[in-house]
């Protein structure tokens, strides 16, 4: 029988959260959320020689982004 583990400090903020953030909390907690860098970049992909996410280029492609972002 599998039992749920109790997180009755995670259940208490989740109950003081919007009904959004809630959902988005869940979802990162479940791991079901992509990185930052796959919100930001999708058309990233891995550098072939690390093995990273993100290859340098990529990296540097969202600080010039970042970097001329209007806010």
């Amino acid at each position: 029988m599998h039992t749920a583990k109790k997180h009755p400090e995670k259940d208490a903020l989740l109950r003081h959260t919007a009904p959004s953030r809630q959902k988005q909390a869940k979802a990162y907690l479940k791991g079901q959320v992509p990185g930052v860098m796959q919100h930001y970049a999708p058309d990233a992909r891995p550098d072939p020689d690390q093995g990273w996410v993100e290859s340098d280029e990529t990296v540097h492609r969202l600080a010039r982004w970042r970097e001329e972002a209007p806010y």
